[in-house]
């Protein structure tokens, strides 16, 4: 008999012995409300544990939503993940957030932002009170608990109860008010903290005609067949940990999905009173900026335009309502560092650098000097682990956009050089978490860009 057979033969013996030891069970704790708890989700859960081998705690409570005004006796998700996070608690390999319906039924008024307790504000424990703060405090105290570990986001789904004045049914209303604007800033918190999200506003078949068929009598919480049509989908988000989002949101017949978030900066950009001499766009590292130093956008009438957690891809689709419509006369163009977090998914090289060179096209067409800034040190992502260490990819990106600068005859911003710590990070009185610049990081890159603009 050939070796390879006896090996064959040998593996079989064993497994029929039981001597091959069994696949590690997967363990995962899920956080929630009454969705994530009730009776008929076990129609769910019972199918996660059986389609991909895992043990499923459930933490879940019902009346319990993210912000600390929701809760059932105290136990609101924050507390939940506080027992979650406990020193004696074990460590699951995923942590399930699924969102309930309570943070809009009881605490209508408090979406909260997505920079909401995090560093930009300083952890500010007041905004723990958000929507948006209790879903930062969950995402960063998991991760103080289990660095490398996945955290999954599962959005709310629809209801169709009327939650109060101003609505009709749960999710319709105008972008302010209904619960739409809450299930957008869901999916904002996680792209800003690089969480894969499960759109299940949207995805699943519910509507107003059918959804009887799927909810139980108080036209709020699902039935069993509620849960049986969002299971698969569920598993596939688990199992590939990739985030699985709706195309719009079903508001009234139209369409309310904002995915480059034109909305954010509309009101802003109405009210100015004059063109700014020069719009700083993109990403996190923008969009903190103003808060950490006001001042220097004032003195210099500096418009900020960055948008938390965004892409080439999204900056490229609100360059014209952000920046060109502004009439600045220098647009500095600071972001890919989302892309190479593969923040909506993997992207070449190639594609992120060729996005960043049509803002610069647009921009030069409409007589705005672009200048094109290099991409910040990073060793590694904080919220993609798994990705490895990134100061030798982010160095290559950076010769790759100089290189391009140099082709367009358009001037390249070094930031890199300046905040290099001399390993391709940023050193810890420059940044907080490796990524972000601190006050003092900020400094450095406003003395760096004010050699380029001329009053």
């Amino acid at each position: 008999m050939k070796i390879r057979h006896l090996i064959v033969f040998a593996t079989a013996i064993a497994i029929l012995c039981g001597c091959c030891p069994k696949p590690k069970q997967q363990t995962i704790a899920m956080f929630g409300g009454s969705f994530s708890v009730i009776s008929a989700s076990d129609v769910a859960t019972d199918y996660w544990a059986e389609q991909l081998g895992a043990k499923i705690t459930k933490y879940g409570v019902g009346g319990a939503g993210f912000s600390d005004k929701t809760q059932w006796d105290g136990q609101h998700i924050q507390w939940q993940i506080d027992q979650a996070c406990a020193p004696d608690a074990p460590v699951y390999d995923k942590y399930i957030l699924w969102a309930s319906t309570n943070d809009f039924n009881q605490v209508n008024d408090l979406a909260g932002d997505p920079w909401d307790y995090t560093e930009y504000d300083g952890f500010d424990s007041g905004k723990l009170a958000t929507q948006c703060g209790g879903i930062n405090y969950a995402i960063k105290r998991i991760r103080e608990k289990a660095p490398g570990k996945q955290i999954l986001f599962m959005t709310s789904t629809k209801c169709f109860t009327s939650p109060g004045p101003g609505t009709d049914i749960n999710y319709r209303g105008d972008a302010q008010t209904g619960m739409n604007e809450f299930v957008a800033k869901q999916m904002l918190c996680c792209r800003a903290a690089g969480v894969p999200f499960l759109d299940l506003f949207t995805l699943p078949p519910f509507n107003e005609a059918n959804h009887e068929e799927f909810t139980e009598s108080d036209h709020l919480h699902l039935n069993a067949k509620g849960y049986e049509a969002l299971r698969d989908l569920q598993v596939k988000f688990i199992r590939t940990g990739e985030t699985i989002n709706g195309q719009t949101f079903a508001t009234g017949g139209h369409s309310d999905y904002d995915f480059a978030n034109y909305r954010r900066y509309a009101g802003d950009n109405a009210a100015l009173q004059q063109a700014p001499v020069a719009v700083l766009f993109g990403d996190s590292i923008t969009d903190a900026w103003p808060r950490n130093d006001p001042g220097f956008f004032t003195d210099n009438n500096f418009a900020g335009r960055g948008i938390s957690g965004q892409t080439t891809v999204e900056n490229l689709a609100r360059f014209r309502a952000d920046v060109v419509d502004l009439h600045p006369r220098y647009a500095a163009i600071l972001i890919g560092t989302n892309d190479l977090a593969e923040n909506i998914g993997s992207i070449t090289m190639e594609n992120i650098v060729g996005n960043i060179t049509s803002m610069v096209e647009i921009a030069k067409a409409n007589g705005i000097t672009p200048l094109v800034c290099s991409l910040l040190p990073v060793a590694s992502y904080p919220w993609r682990p798994q990705l490895g260490p990134q100061a030798s990819t982010v160095a290559a990106l950076n010769a790759m956009i100089e290189r391009m600068a140099t082709e367009e005859n358009v001037t390249y911003v070094d930031y890199w050089s300046a905040l290099n710590d001399g390993n391709g990070g940023i050193a810890a009185e420059n940044s907080g978490d490796g990524v972000h610049p601190t006050l003092a990081g900020y400094k450095i890159m406003e003395k760096v860009l004010l050699e380029y603009i001329k009053q």
